[in-house]
Order: structure tokens, then sequence, then C-alpha cells
């Protein structure tokens, strides 16, 4: 199941995750991961070097594939694989933390009915190389979920860093997660987070922040 991990040591949970990630282990199989990589990776052997890519798809040291539910750029498996991890994420999350789901979404159950709103690009997957660093920054949706896809032996360094409400990007990082592939991490649109700066190797992250609404028909 799932489990809450405080910024902030000291002070007591806050409800609906406002200072504080949920971690669930093993939401994605490691075939999946596997398959989300090497798409990943096949798209940027097409296109990296060859075509000039908007800054929001290309940095230095990552590059941000997008894998839409219902995108062309990737095999159709990759894209299927996008709207599964979403849907898990949404069932666990109404199944095993309803009241979270409630403070969230406005709806502790049906979660899948909903219409998402998806932030720019994402879904996603972030594919950092040496050097590949994404900076602290807020998402600003009701929801981000994050799936690390690379084995940990893959690369060095990396990891998704988290400031506490006090912090607010001083200093280091609260709290630093570099969990095993497959482990699904969740937290909410005020907090503040890094993808932290890959030394060496390839790291691969699927990362998709939304919003949900009920849909009025």
């Amino acid at each position: 199941g799932f489990r809450e991990i405080k910024l902030n040591k000291i002070r007591p949970l806050s409800p609906a995750l406002a200072d504080s990630v949920l971690m669930l282990p093993a939401m994605v199989t490691a075939d999946e991961c596997a398959h989300l990589a090497a798409a990943a990776d096949r798209w940027c052997v097409d296109h990296v070097g060859k075509t000039v890519l908007p800054d929001y798809h290309q940095r230095p040291g990552l590059t941000r594939v997008e894998c839409h539910v219902d995108g062309l750029n990737l095999d159709g498996k990759a894209h299927a694989l996008a709207m599964v991890i979403l849907s898990r994420a949404l069932w666990n999350l109404e199944a095993l933390r309803p009241n979270d789901a409630l403070r969230i979404f406005n709806q502790r159950a049906s979660l899948g009915d909903m219409m998402f709103a998806f932030s720019g690009h994402e879904p996603a997957i972030n594919r950092y190389t040496a050097g590949g660093r994404f900076d602290a920054h807020e998402d600003k949706h009701m929801l981000t979920v994050l799936v690390p896809l690379s084995p940990n032996d893959a690369f060095e360094g990396g990891g998704t860093g988290f400031w506490s409400e006090e912090l607010s990007r001083r200093g280091e990082p609260s709290l630093v997660l570099r969990p095993e592939p497959g482990t699904a991490l969740f937290w909410t649109g005020q907090i503040t987070h890094a993808g932290l700066p890959v030394l060496s190797g390839t790291r691969h992250v699927f990362v998709c922040s939304f919003d949900l609404y009920t849909c009025n028909l």
C-alpha cells in the first residue's frame, strides 16, 4: 500500500498531502517500465540532433518526450500504458486513500469517470543524461504522478528532491527520493520539487500533472 512521507519531520501531517509525498511500490511492472524507456530512447534517436526541438522538449542533458494518452509520436503500447498508469494511480488513490481523493478532487470514488486536464505536453517521459536536471518548481495542478522507469544502477545522481513549505527552495531539499523503478510518487500542486542532476548514465521518468473535473453532459 501507500507510504506517506512528511517533508517536515517535526510538524504533524497536514491534510490533503499539503506537505507530504505518497509512495506506492510496484505500481508499474518492470516490463512496462522497460517498454516506456525504450520508446523514449527510440524517439530521441529519431529526433534529437536531427530536428530543431522547442526548449520545452530539450534542455542540456534533458529531453522531454510526450507520451499522451491519445498521442501518435510513440508506439501504440506506450500511449496505452500512459492511460493504464494514470488509471491505476486513481484506482489506488480512491481505494486506499479515499479521504485524500475527496480533498484533492472533491470526489472520493469513480475518479476514472472524471475528465483530465493535463499540464502542457504531459504525460511525458523525461530522459536525463549527464548534467540533466529539472529546476525547483511547483506544478500548480491537483495532482502529479511520477514513476521512475530506469534501474537505479543505470545512472548516478538524479532522484527527485522536495522542499517543505518552510524552506521553499532554500538550501538542500527536505527529502530526496530515488525509489525502485515502477514505484509511483504522488504529490499535490503546491509542493516544491526538482529533478536532481544526473552525474552519469541515463535516467527515465514518467511524469504527469493534471486536474480532474466532473463530466457534465
